[in-house]
């Protein structure tokens, strides 16, 4: 009971603790990068993309020209609306990108030629992997709904990213590309994942394919097909990825079903007729 008990405390702290580490990568990402809208047309989109930064910890919006925040912008950004509120709004693409480090554009039709290098595709996954890191201030840069970015824009960023699609109709909706685009950049935290719970010792593990492989001996399991059974039972747990918990509750039910199978052979052998 205790055991149980101490380990509830200690998931809670462990969670307490990945949220906390969470919380402090997310603020440190939000003093050092923020989202460009150049010219956006759509307030339903305006507004998906201040609920976004939300989702993703970022605060700084930065609005180039596009209409006057209205009611549709407001009611989609949902928790986001106080990103909205603190926008910023500029006349030039140019101004807003001031004193960025990295200023990244983003289009749906790359060039694959090296001779034209500010339109050399590099995927998000990519682009955070190079750039999250240390203390770059990064703008994300995105443009019309319509016909993105124009080339004297594009020629002020220095980084370049382009999502994968399909061919035949690459153009993603302007809050889709920066939803993957947020998603790669938080996907790269070293805590993003809230796997928090402790993973199987190898001397549970061990014991647990000891009970499991002595489970074959009680339904006498055919010899000549033991060693292929045991491999293929090692291999499935080890790609499960056990935790502790999981691992006291299977031993619970090996444990169950060796005594039922134990129980049901003295049975059989009291059922069977003394011989005279």
């Amino acid at each position: 009971m205790n055991k149980r008990i101490l380990s509830k405390i200690e998931l809670k702290e462990r969670k307490k603790d990945y949220l906390s580490s969470l919380h402090e990568q997310l603020s440190s990402l939000s003093a050092r990068i923020s989202v460009i809208l150049v010219h956006p047309k759509y307030q339903g989109n305006i507004g998906a993309i201040a609920r976004l930064m939300k989702n993703n910890g970022l605060t700084d919006l930065r609005i180039v020209g596009g209409p006057q925040i209205e009611n549709e912008a407001i009611y989609r950004a949902m928790n986001g609306k106080e990103i909205l509120e603190t926008a910023t709004h500029y006349d030039s693409f140019e101004e807003a990108a001031k004193g960025f480090t990295v200023i990244a554009g983003t289009s749906s039709s790359p060039t694959y030629s090296d001779r034209k290098f500010l339109r050399l595709p590099t995927t998000p996954q990519e682009f955070w992997k190079t750039n999250l890191q240390g203390n770059k201030k990064i703008a994300l840069a995105f443009g019309r709904e319509d016909d993105g970015l124009r080339n004297t824009e594009i020629e002020l960023c220095n980084a370049f990213m382009y999502i994968p699609a399909n061919p035949e109709y690459p153009v993603y909706n302007l809050s889709h590309a920066v939803s993957i685009i947020l998603y790669e950049m938080l996907n790269q935290l070293p805590e993003s994942s809230p796997n928090i719970a402790e993973t199987i010792s190898e001397e549970n593990f061990n014991l647990l394919m000891e009970n499991a492989f002595e489970l074959l001996d009680f339904i006498n399991y055919p010899g000549y097909k033991r060693v292929n059974a045991e491999v293929m039972i090692k291999k499935i747990a080890s790609r499960s990825n056990l935790t502790e918990s999981e691992f006291y509750k299977i031993m619970g039910v090996l444990r169950y079903l060796k005594y039922h199978v134990q129980d049901s052979a003295e049975k059989e052998r009291d059922q069977v007729p003394p011989e005279h």
